[in-house]
Formats: C-alpha cells, structure tokens, sequence
C-alpha cells in the first residue's frame, strides 16, 4: 500500500511539472530562468516542506537534499532525493533519486534513478536506471537501464536488458537482451539477443540471436535470418539472408550422385545460403536427399565467374525419411557463365565426403562411383569415403 502512495505522489509530481512546463512554454524560457532564485543549499521533506518554501519550482539549486520528493526550478550541482526529483528548467550536474528523476528542460550529466529517468529534452552525458530511461530529444551519451531505453537519437550507446529504440540518427553501440529498434540512420552497432531492427541505413554491423532487419547495410549482419533491401557494402552471414536487390537464383542442374537437383540461392554474390533437393535412381531404388550450403561468386571476367560452394546433403535410401548418418559432403568449384542478366550455365569438378553408419543395410549409394574413391576407412559403424566427381546445370535469376 505505501509503494503505490509514493508511486502515485510520483506521478502527480511528473504531471505537474508537465502543467507548469505547458504553461511555460507561453513565455520564453530563458526569461523566467532569468528571474528564478538561487539557493545554496536546499533541503525538503517533500516540495514545498522545504527550505526554499513555495518558491522551490523557481528556485535553481546547487546542492539539493530531499528526503521524499522535490520539485524544483534547476539544478546546477547535486541533487539526492529518496524517492523522486523533478526540475522544471534544466539540470547541471548529477541527479541521484531512489526512483525516478524528471527533468523538463535539458540536462548535462548524470542522473541516475533506481526505476526511471524521464527528459523532456537533450541530454549530454549519462542516463542510468533500474528499468528504464526516456529522453523525448537527442542523447548525447549514454543510456543505461535494466530493461529499456527511448530516445530520439543517440551519439555513444544504450544499453538494456531488453529493448532499445532511438528514433533518430544513432551512432555509437545499441545493445539488448532481446532487441534494438532504429528508424533513423546507424553508424555502430546493434547487438540483440532476438532482434535487430533498423528502418534507415546500417554502417557498421547487426548481429543477433535471431533476425536482424535493416533496409539498407554498408557492413555486416550476423543472425540466424538477415533481410535487408539492399546491401550496398558488405555482408549477411545466417542460416537463410534474404536481399530485395541481392542474389537471388533457382538453380536447375545434376551431378555424379544425385542426376537431378533443384537448388534455391539467396544473399548476396560475395555469400549466399543453399537449399538443395535431389534424387537418382539406382538399381530399381528412388534415392534422394535434401542439402543445405553456402557459396561465394568469384569475378573472373565480365560475364564470368567462379562458383566455390560447399553443401551437405541428409540421403534417403529407397525410403522417404531415414533415421541413421548417411550424409553426402560435397564441395564445388564451377565456372558460370551469364547469358542474360537472368540467365547463365554452370559446370566444373567436385568433392565428395560420404559418412554413412554401417549399421545401413544400404551402407552407400551409387556403387559404380565408390569404384572411384580414393580413399575409404571405416572407424566403429561409420564408413568415410571420398571421391571426385563434377555437377553442370543452368541458374535463373529471380527479378525482384
């Protein structure tokens, strides 16, 4: 019952210091700070229990003591409250409150609260909260809080538990327990634990647990899922990255193991992510497998490249799903040549890594090629065998 008092005494401070600064804004500020008193030294009970009386929410403080809550005009020096500060001007200096500090006009400092911090306009220097931090302008240097900052922009980085958003141009670090939210421009870094999320341009990087978003990057994403609209410089490196304007390509082809594969490319031409399914039929038995790689597109000349791709592939022997180790490795190094913007072929040799569990009745496919393995060894129940071979085909590229 005594929490929710001093939380509600919190609020109708906050709102009145919301009523005064809306009042104020009738006349110039500086003004009525020009004719606000000065005080030393202030101590309080709760505003206007005080030593400045009912001229508190004019007075500007240098040292300021208030063993509940304290409304006052400004600070210049320090400022210690048990529970909540509230200042209708500006703050110079260091704010300590057991709950929240509110400033209405800018603060240059510290202000550092057990559960908020709350600035109607810019501030240069720290934020520091239990919970949360909320600067309606510009930080120009950090906040800190156990669960989330806001702010317009940032210059130097917020740092959370959770959540951080900033809504203007951001330099410096955002880093969250599970996201960071940008809609303006990024020049650092975004480390989340979930989510990254920038609606203007990346300079830097975009790392995450899960998924980063950002509609235009100059540097990397690192998430398992990256989706970007444009990747002017740099690179997304994930599970599956997925570019408006990237690389983007359904590949039709076969090679020595599986006769025919149908292949999904998406990223950029410096890194992509594979998605592969192919079969054969060998000996009156349907075998297929489903594969997952990543590639690299290597300029040679103006319509050719050199394709370095590695894939692995889960085999299924007569069978539509089984259960035991019967994995074909492969890598690829194949010259492409582009047709049209959207068209171009493929060929070259390969590498083949099989790994198959003995206890398979079926413990290898394609036995005319195991006639060509240079190697083989078999350690406990597993078989590793390796083996040239090549893949050819034709890539289509997919318009946006």
């Amino acid at each position: 019952m005594k929490l929710s008092r001093l939380f509600t005494l919190c609020i109708l401070l906050l709102a009145g210091g919301s009523l005064l600064q809306i009042n104020a804004q009738d006349e110039p500020q500086h003004n009525a700070q020009d004719d606000a008193h000065e005080s030393m030294v202030q101590v309080s009970f709760i505003t206007p229990l005080s030593t400045n009386g009912i001229h508190s929410w004019s007075t500007i403080n240098h040292l300021s003591f208030n063993m509940l809550a304290g409304f006052s005009g400004g600070l210049e020096g320090l400022e210690m409250s048990g529970f909540a500060n509230v200042l209708r001007w500006d703050m110079h200096g260091v704010q300590l409150a057991g709950f929240c500090n509110n400033t209405f006009g800018t603060a240059k400092g510290i202000e550092a609260a057990g559960f908020y911090n709350y600035n109607h306009r810019k501030v240069y220097g720290t934020q520091v909260a239990g919970f949360t931090n909320l600067c309606l302008e510009e930080v120009e240097g950090i906040q800190a809080a156990g669960f989330s900052n806001h702010s317009w922009g940032t210059t130097l980085g917020q740092f959370s538990g959770f959540l951080n958003t900033s809504l203007g141009t951001r330099t410096g670090l955002q880093a969250a327990g599970f996201a960071n939210v940008s809609t303006g421009e990024n020049k650092g870094g975004q480390f989340a634990g979930f989510a990254n999320v920038s609606l203007g341009t990346v300079t830097g990087v975009q790392a995450s647990g899960f998924v980063n978003y950002a509609k235009k990057v100059n540097g990397l994403q690192v998430g398992v899922v990256n989706v970007a609209d444009t990747i002017e410089k740099g690179v997304a490196i994930g599970f599956m990255s997925f570019v408006k304007n990237g690389y983007k390509v359904i590949q039709l082809g076969g090679n020595e193991t599986l006769y025919g594969e149908i292949s999904f490319k998406t990223g950029v031409r410096s890194f992509y992510n594979i998605v592969s399914v192919g079969a054969a039929v060998q000996d009156d038995e349907i075998k297929w497998g489903w594969g997952y790689g990543i590639g690299t597109l290597i300029p040679v000349f103006n319509k050719l490249d050199l394709s370095l791709e590695v894939v692995s592939y889960h085999i299924n022997e007569d069978r539509w799903w089984s259960n035991h180790v019967n994995m074909l490795n492969r890598a690829n190094l194949t010259a492409n040549y582009q047709f049209t913007s959207m068209l171009s072929a493929y060929a070259g040799p390969s590498w083949n890594v099989w790994v198959t569990d003995t206890r398979n009745d079926n413990s290898g496919m394609n036995p005319s090629f195991r006639d060509w393995k240079v190697f083989e060894r078999t350690n406990r129940n597993t078989v590793v065998s390796m083996y040239p071979g090549f893949a050819a085909g034709i890539r289509v590229g997919i318009n946006n």
